[in-house]
């Protein structure tokens, strides 16, 4: 290459330019050169999959849980009276004495609640149902059957040392025959026409009962 001055540039010229030139830049201490910026980039875009695979897996067990509820339900339910299906009748005794009969309760909604005084699970249940009874309305009743009834004074008492605010009804072998009761609790919910709205099998809430309570009028 020529100079400025058209001449042929001689071979220490072109020593020192090389000499002058800067060094060419290295890694600091041997440490690797930083990533390309787009290694950032599709960091930050694998972020939102991240989030929604952990969300899809939070459903999915959800969903899991809630299949294996329903499935458990269902089995324990398997032997109960159909819904839609006429309640049979029944005339029982109560502990001050008075006789109940499903007669009687035409034009109610009703919750029959099948139970023992041995029965660990209907004891923690009490709570729920002494808070149902405190809110009826007129057009709703709730009627608590114990299984155990031979001996009555222990009813009484068990049912005053529990502080059992609901009417109990003292069952006999036809009445849990005729339901087909054969685990407590157990729960049946009737509508104004005697038929089998609903029933459950197991613990319920306060909130569960109003439900399916509430679920007769319509």
């Amino acid at each position: 290459m020529a100079t400025s001055d058209g001449r042929e540039p001689r071979a220490s010229e072109a020593v020192d330019r090389a000499r002058k030139a800067p060094p060419p830049t290295e890694a600091v201490d041997g440490a690797p050169p930083a990533p390309p910026p787009t290694e950032v980039v599709d960091e930050r875009r694998q972020e939102p999959r991240r989030r929604f695979a952990g969300a899809r897996r939070w459903a999915l067990e959800i969903a899991l849980l809630v299949g294996l509820y329903l499935a458990i339900n269902g089995f324990q339910e398997r032997h109960l009276l159909p819904s839609r299906s006429t309640a049979p009748p029944f005339e029982l005794s109560s502990l001050d004495g008075s006789r109940v009969s499903l007669a009687s309760l035409r034009g109610k909604r009703v919750a029959l609640h099948f139970w023992a005084t041995w029965c660990g699970v209907c004891r923690r249940e009490e709570g729920a149902l002494n808070a149902v009874a405190k809110n009826l309305d007129r057009d709703e009743a709730l009627y608590a059957v114990v299984a155990d009834s031979d001996d009555v004074e222990k009813v009484r008492a068990f049912v005053e040392r529990e502080h059992i605010g609901y009417p109990v009804l003292l069952a006999d072998g036809d009445v849990l025959a005729a339901y087909h009761v054969e685990a407590f609790p157990t729960t049946y919910y009737l509508d104004a026409e005697g038929r089998v709205g609903g029933h459950t099998v197991g613990m319920a809430t306060r909130y569960s009962i109003r439900a399916r309570m509430g679920l007769l009028a319509r």
